[in-house]
């Protein structure tokens, strides 16, 4: 009787290994990945035989002119990428072509500095809060100089619905118009925009000057 126990001890203790082991491995979660809600049905590399449309142009499209600048490019390099919209290529050229870039360039600049105040750490921010309109007013209105217009790009999109590209939205031509500057000398410019109005802040005080001088440091690490 021992020896038959022992065997269908040992039986059993092979049947729950057995069907532990060819249980099942868990469902791993599927990776979602989202593609763009927008296809590109040509460019103005097409008739050239070019496929695939410049880096930059594809940074902007998914990410702005933040993105640009990350790539190995455009790492020195303040970036703006002026884009104009429609229905009709050639109309849609001929608009980029009458915008005035440094208009263009100051607007875009002026509300990238607006976003640095926004962002700051500098406690009570309405302490400052003229000195830091006066510097957004003079970015907007400033003729900066050391951009140049390093390439420009078109492309026809397909924009589709919630991501489904059985659903069509609407097609669209957007002209690209790239300027860039280096650093160093857009920093050069600002700081003297942010010396200009710091000379005309009324009531100075220590904790103010501490305050404006960590407003200051934003524009410089994380503008």
């Amino acid at each position: 009787m021992k020896k038959l126990f022992l065997v269908a001890a040992t039986v059993s203790a092979l049947v729950i290994v057995a069907s532990c082991a060819s249980a099942p491995p868990p469902k791993q979660p599927e990776l979602v990945v989202k593609s763009p809600p927008y296809d590109i049905l040509q460019t103005k590399g097409t008739l050239l035989g070019m496929n695939d449309s410049p880096s930059w142009v594809i940074a902007d499209l998914q990410g702005g002119e933040k993105a640009v600048e990350k790539l190995p490019d455009y790492q020195k390099d303040y970036v703006v990428v002026v884009g104009v919209t429609g229905k009709d290529l050639e109309a849609t050229q001929m608009a980029a072509g009458l915008l005035d870039a440094q208009t263009q360039v100051a607007n875009y600049l002026s509300r990238r500095v607006k976003e640095t105040f926004s962002g700051a750490q500098v406690g009570d921010k309405d302490k400052l809060e003229t000195y830091m309109e006066r510097v957004v007013k003079s970015v907007s209105e400033v003729q900066f100089s050391g951009f140049q217009k390093a390439a420009d790009w078109w492309v026809q999109l397909r924009w589709y619905k919630d991501q489904n590209k059985r659903k069509i939205d609407h097609d669209e031509y957007r002209v690209f118009q790239l300027y860039t500057i280096d650093k160093d000398v857009l920093q050069t410019q600002f700081d003297k925009i942010l010396a200009d109005a710091g000379k005309t802040e009324a009531q100075m005080t220590p904790d103010k000057q501490k305050a404006m001088d960590l407003v200051n440091q934003a524009m410089k690490s994380g503008f």
